[in-house]
């Protein structure tokens, strides 16, 4: 590893680096240890002998990657603000920043820290009862043809016997929830937070059809008999035989994405003729028109499956509008709503603090009023 850092290092400061090489270099970045870290970055500062940086803000970002707060010590200081400036130029325009201290900002509550996310949900049974879901449950219910059991932050449905008569039920996460669900024909979904999925305990007819809203990903069981069809708000429909794909449909969104991973699936609304999709292609289904986008960003998409908000050309009302799903919590703005972008990732299991912190060092203000989030110029 400390080659390959040595050389990506080098193509950076020669400005030679592509974008997937200033990619892989932030990625062993996050994954070097401050040691080997520190080595590469200081060669490289030494190597250039004489180039002058001044950025006082880049020691902050240096520092939070680190782990440790930057000393400024006559000898090294200047390799320090060199290579704080290098990582504070990958963070605002490349793919990661990433920042591990614990301190508090400006206005955040005293007393409770925002906590991320985690499984949780509520189950609606076929007549109408609700089932109260987290990480710690382990049940087994009896619905329509299958068993039902409850594994930790998952359902899993085991077709046990057919039945005449379709009956229903109804996952839903909250703000701040997250929750996976096996279907009785081995489909596995997966739901973000503030989403929902209803689908029948057992598949009966020619077709498999769910109905959700919010965001979920599918990895949908091959089956060339009884095709699966995913109802997006009522507004759009995705139509496979097995194949993995994700499906973002916030109504606040406006527009009902799906991305394709594997196989092949079709996606239609009520005023356009169904498009197929290839892996790797995202169709973005609006009110007149569905357009195609042929180089997805695969890792945007499924950042929130691994634990990550991937911000990549994401303008500040996409931002928060994640981090209040996530975080339980509203927004509000005050004065005009800025227009610039982001790009980075950002673990999903820091505190609100942190990643506001991590926000506030590329400039944009806030403060914390109960459970609101307040955003000011």
């Amino acid at each position: 590893m400390n080659e390959q850092l040595t050389e990506l290092f080098k193509l950076y400061f020669e400005g030679t680096a592509t974008e997937t090489e200033r990619q892989e270099l932030m990625a062993l970045v996050m994954e070097s240890d401050d040691v080997l870290l520190e080595s590469v970055m200081r060669q490289r500062w030494e190597a250039l002998q004489g180039t002058a940086v001044q950025t006082p803000s880049g020691a902050h970002v240096l520092a939070a990657i680190l782990d440790k707060q930057v000393r400024m010590r006559p000898v090294r200081q200047r390799w320090y603000w060199a290579a704080a400036a290098a990582v504070l130029f990958l963070v605002s325009i490349g793919s990661y920043f990433q920042l591990k201290n614990q301190k508090e900002i400006a206005g955040v509550a005293k007393k409770e820290k925002v906590t991320p996310g985690y499984e949780r949900a509520t189950l609606t049974l076929d007549d109408g009862s609700t089932v109260q879901l987290d990480s710690a449950g382990n049940r087994t219910l009896q619905q329509g043809g299958s068993l039902v059991r409850q594994q930790g932050g998952q359902l899993v449905y085991v077709a046990s016997a057919a039945k005449d008569a379709m009956t229903y039920n109804t996952l839903r996460t909250p703000r701040g929830g997250q929750f996976k669900v096996t279907l009785p024909d081995g489909t596995r979904v997966w739901l973000n937070a503030a989403s929902s999925i209803r689908y029948p305990t057992t598949f009966l007819g020619q077709e498999r059809r769910v109905e959700m809203s919010g965001e979920a990903y599918f990895e949908v069981a091959k089956n060339e008999e009884k095709p699966f069809k995913v109802s997006a708000n009522g507004k759009a429909e995705v139509k496979v035989l097995g194949t993995h794909f994700n499906i973002n449909a916030y109504p606040d969104e406006g527009i009902i994405k799906t991305t394709l991973l594997e196989g092949v699936v079709s996606m239609s609304n009520p005023t356009n003729q169904p498009v197929l999709l290839k892996p790797g292609q995202q169709a973005a289904a609006g009110q007149a028109d569905i357009k195609i986008v042929n180089d997805a960003n695969i890792d945007q998409v499924m950042a929130w499956r691994y634990g990550l908000f991937n911000f990549d050309r994401s303008n500040l009302e996409s931002v928060m509008n994640e981090l209040s799903r996530w975080y339980d919590v509203d927004v509000r703005y005050e004065g005009q709503v800025s227009s610039r972008t982001f790009r980075g990732k950002i673990k999903r299991d820091l505190s609100l603090a942190q990643v506001l912190e991590a926000l506030q060092e590329v400039n944009i203000k806030f403060r914390i009023e109960g459970k609101t989030i307040v955003v000011y110029n």
